[in-house]
C-alpha cells in the first residue's frame, strides 16, 4: 500500500497539512496582531534576546546550588532589561502617537488642541525625555504630521513640547 504513494506526494501532502495547521493556529490564537500586520498598521519586529547575565561577580553561585536555591542571574536592573522596557516604551509611543495624530486629522483639530493633546501623549512618556532615540521621535511626529497634512511642527515647537509636557 505504501510503495503506491510517490514522496513527492507525500511533500505535497505534509505540506499542505502543515499550512492548515499554521493557518488555524494563527487565526485562532494570533488573529489580532495578523490583523495589524496585514493592514499595515503595524511592522513585525524583532524581539530582542534577553541575555542572562550574572547579578555580581563576587557571589558565590556555587553556595547557591549547594543550597538547593534558584538559580536566576537576571538582575531586575539589568541593562538589557532597562534596553527591552525602553524599545517597548519607544514601540508604544509610536503606535500611541500614530493613532493620535490620525484621530486629530481626521476631527480637525486646531493647532492649539493638537499641540495639547501631543502633550498629553508625551507626559505619559516621561522616561523617553532624555532618551538617545527622542532624534527619532521627532522626526515620526514631523513625518505623520505632514502624511495628514493638517498640522504641521517644526523641531523647536517638539522640543517645547516635550519640555512643557514634563
Amino acid at each position: 500500500m505504501f510503495t503506491n504513494i510517490s514522496w513527492a506526494n507525500y511533500l505535497v501532502v505534509v505540506t499542505l497539512l502543515l499550512a492548515a495547521y499554521y493557518l488555524i493556529i494563527g487565526t485562532r490564537f494570533y488573529s489580532r496582531e495578523l490583523q495589524h500586520l496585514l493592514s499595515g498598521k503595524r511592522k513585525p519586529a524583532m524581539r530582542p534576546v534577553q541575555v542572562k547575565a550574572p547579578e555580581a561577580l563576587n557571589h558565590d553561585h556555587s553556595a547557591a546550588f549547594l543550597d538547593g536555591g534558584p538559580e536566576d542571574f537576571v538582575s531586575e536592573d539589568s541593562p538589557v532589561q532597562a534596553a527591552d522596557n525602553t524599545l517597548q516604551e519607544i514601540e508604544q509611543l509610536a503606535d500611541h502617537l500614530k493613532e493620535v495624530l490620525a484621530e486629530a486629522a481626521s476631527k480637525r483639530y486646531g493647532k492649539e488642541e493638537f499641540i495639547l493633546l501631543l502633550q498629553a501623549v508625551l507626559k505619559k512618556y516621561p522616561a523617553l525625555k532624555d532618551a538617545p532615540f527622542r532624534s527619532a521621535i521627532h522626526e515620526l511626529i514631523i513625518s505623520e504630521c505632514e502624511k495628514y497634512g493638517s498640522i504641521t511642527l517644526s523641531e523647536e515647537e517638539i522640543v517645547l513640547l516635550w519640555n512643557e509636557a514634563v
